[in-house]
């Protein structure tokens, strides 16, 4: 399928996809999320706010009752009464058609701790025992992320520059490029049927080139699975040099499969160049 492979290697990539950073407002952002995790519903005895559960108790000739109200998420007027009041204070609420008197009964808000080194040894991470190790294991996961999104800018120069400079074979009549071909004509036929048209008028609209004539949008579609076959192609090529060998009962999912192969050797290669610094 190759007769001669582009060395991506010698790609040049601009400096900035080539730096990241994390910040300590990632961190720390990181480290509530994890603090979050050991929220506890506490009683408290100051005035009420958003967000907190209130007990409220009031009496009828049927008895004594008691209902709940999650202040701030909207539920039922008598939430916008509560802000401001304490346990013990007395309002008048209208509730079940009646209007009564009722009392606070108790206020409950969600109380997230102040993270410790107990709670980062219950997060069960391995060879994470403390803040401090767990800050290092959170910059890792961090710098990670910011290493994928920066490839994927990297990924675009580097595949634009294998497609351009790889030698293919004449890809056209391989079955690969006949796969996805048919797949997509499949996907157009779907669509063509679900709303009432012939393939030729749902061409245009399926590959979201309305106003196009069906001569540019056929010719896209071939230039689209084109693509697609000869980055699967890079793939087995990468593949083969590591003596990988992919398999998969339908040969679109074979094709997909090599094009993410693509994808990791050549973030294999230039991830580890990526930094990122910890600000």
């Amino acid at each position: 399928m190759i007769k001669k492979l582009y060395d991506f290697r010698q790609v040049s990539v601009p400096a900035p996809l080539m730096q990241a950073e994390v910040t300590r407002q990632d961190l720390d952002a990181e480290l509530a999320l994890a603090a979050a995790r050991f929220t506890q519903i506490v009683a408290v005895f100051d005035p009420i706010e958003n967000g907190d559960v209130v007990a409220l108790e009031y009496a009828d000739e049927k008895g004594n009752h008691r209902l709940y109200a999650n202040v701030g998420k909207g539920f039922d007027d008598v939430e916008n009464l509560l802000p401001g009041l304490s346990a013990g204070d007395k309002l008048q609420i209208r509730y079940a058609g009646k209007d009564v008197e009722a009392t606070v009964a108790s206020v409950k808000r969600p109380t997230v701790p102040a993270l410790t080194d107990d709670h980062v040894q219950q997060l069960g991470i391995e060879d994470v025992a403390n803040i401090a190790q767990f800050e290092d294991y959170l910059f890792a996961k961090l710098a990670e992320g910011q290493r994928k999104r920066k490839f994927r800018g990297i990924m675009g120069i580097v595949s634009k520059a294998l497609l351009e400079n790889t030698q293919f074979e004449d890809l056209l009549q391989h079955p690969w490029y006949l796969a996805l071909h048919e797949v997509m004509m499949g996907r157009v036929a779907g669509f063509a049927a679900q709303n009432g048209l012939s393939v030729e008028e749902a061409l245009p609209a399926a590959l979201r080139m309305e106003g196009k004539s069906l001569e540019d949008c056929r010719q896209a579609l071939v230039d689209m699975c084109l693509e697609r076959a000869k980055q699967a192609a890079l793939g087995k090529a990468f593949a083969d040099e590591k003596g990988v060998v992919l398999t998969a009962d339908d040969t679109a999912d074979l094709v997909g499969q090599y094009v993410d192969y693509l994808n990791e050797a050549v973030y294999e290669y230039f991830a580890a160049q990526i930094t990122v610094e910890r600000k």
